[in-house]
């Protein structure tokens, strides 16, 4: 960890909430411009594709952002090799690190931090950052608080036990640095709902962050009295959709705020939201997005390792009209789309809960994308994507993975299938994909 990157990404961060939105977007065109000239001059990806539009590298300074060529998760993980700004990292070694290694702070080949998702498309995706890359994103983390130099006690609830991307970035902070600031415990969202509580009432943290729908639950018991803790705040992660009369319920019971964090694997912090915003702030410093009517384009300002320009996601941002006095771009709270989460009954006959995240970081090696379908309160069927020919071995990789999970949540005496197939349906109504279907 790079204390001086840190401390001048802080400083930076700072100093871009106080500029005219008129500067802060001439920085981001600046900023829009070199890592597009990079990626031309270090990716055969990017060179390639440019080139095959007839696209020069004199043009890159100054055609519109809008003439180059959009990208997709599939065409990144297709030339992953080719993506990649360093020769000597294949897609390969990657994926033999993310098979083998389960702390979330292990550095590839002492260099590289890994994320990995499938996000709501169910696909998987894998996304490299160098040490410099991380600690310069990494104090944007403070956004979503008010930081007055003070140590916190703070909690992650999330999927843990890989390189995901909210363990990895959360985890990282009782690292180096930021160990004067904060002491933070990462706790797995598949627990059991007893040991949750017993281990936050032991921590009593001063900051509660996790998934919108653990943060439910973990309010539901507070309500009951099991749960006894004391946050002065709150911090949706990784759900964009906020139902609003949870989170009055979620906040009434706590007696705190919840500010809500905008972000993806692709660039771990994206926007912040808080009540005062009336929506969430997207820092314009670190990602260029476009709005379409359900999607947007993101291209990633600062990372050179993995260049993402005008890269699709699926989500849905709708812009607002902002008086605040910061130059940043506001839009509605509500983003992406909402997956319900999977209740079944345990091994005592008592109804408890997975997460729909645990499937958006599932990752087993030979994976490509997965489907959960529920069909009752003790059965489901999971239907996966096979990269490889070999596919037995990567099912019972898979079946592994699943009854780890049951056997921590008491849920041995659920069945589950795991199902094979060459393409993902979408609804049928809709014509979009879900992660999560019910039969």
């Amino acid at each position: 960890m790079s204390s001086l990157t840190m401390v001048r990404s802080f400083l930076q961060s700072r100093y871009y909430e106080h500029l005219s939105r008129r500067r802060l977007l001439k920085i981001q065109q600046r900023k829009f411009r070199r890592i597009v000239r990079y990626a031309f001059d270090h990716s055969s990806f990017y060179r390639e594709l440019y080139k095959s539009e007839g696209i020069t590298r004199a043009d890159l300074k100054s055609i519109p952002f809008d003439k180059l060529p959009s990208i997709t998760k599939n065409m990144v993980m297709e030339r992953f090799d080719d993506v990649l700004t360093d020769s000597n990292v294949t897609k390969s070694e990657v994926l033999d690190f993310l098979a083998q290694s389960k702390d979330p702070n292990e550095l590839f080949k002492g260099k590289y931090h890994v994320v990995h998702t499938s996000g709501s498309s169910g696909k998987i995706g894998v996304f490299l950052y160098n040490k410099r890359e991380w600690d310069y994103l990494f104090p944007y983390i403070t956004t979503s608080y008010d930081f007055r130099f003070s140590k916190k006690k703070s909690v992650f609830l999330g999927a843990t036990g890989g390189h995901f991307a909210g363990v990895s970035f959360s985890s990282w902070m009782n690292k180096g640095f930021s160990r004067l600031f904060t002491e933070t415990l990462v706790v797995d969202i598949n627990e059991p709902t007893e040991r949750l509580v017993e281990k936050l009432n032991a921590f009593q943290p001063d900051i509660v962050g996790g998934y919108f729908t653990g943060l439910k639950v973990l309010a539901e018991q507070q309500e009951k009295g099991n749960l006894r803790i004391h946050p002065s705040l709150l911090v949706n992660c990784a759900e964009g959709n906020i139902i609003l009369h949870q989170k009055e319920y979620i906040t009434g019971v706590f007696h705190a705020p919840m500010n809500n964090n905008y972000g993806f694997a692709e660039c771990i912090i994206v926007g912040v939201g808080r009540d005062e915003y009336g929506g969430i702030l997207l820092r314009d410093d670190l990602v260029l997005i476009e709005f379409f009517e359900d999607y947007i384009l993101v291209t990633n300002l600062f990372n050179k390792t993995e260049p993402l320009i005008r890269y699709r996601i699926d989500d849905c941002l709708k812009q607002k009209k902002s008086s605040l006095r910061y130059p940043f771009t506001l839009v509605d709270n509500v983003v992406g789309r909402s997956e319900f989460i999977i209740n079944l009954e345990n091994d005592f006959g008592e109804i408890d809960y997975i997460h729909p995240l645990i499937f958006t970081d599932f990752y087993v090696k030979g994976l490509s994308g997965l489907q959960f379908v529920l069909k009752d309160k003790k059965s489901f069927d999971v239907r996966v994507m096979i990269a490889e020919k070999e596919r037995e071995h990567v099912i019972q990789a898979i079946k592994k993975k699943l009854d780890e999970w049951l056997a921590i949540k008491h849920f041995t005496s659920v069945s589950y299938t795991i199902q094979v197939v060459e393409k993902l349906p979408v609804d049928q109504k809709t014509g979009k994909f879900k992660l999560i279907v019910k039969q």
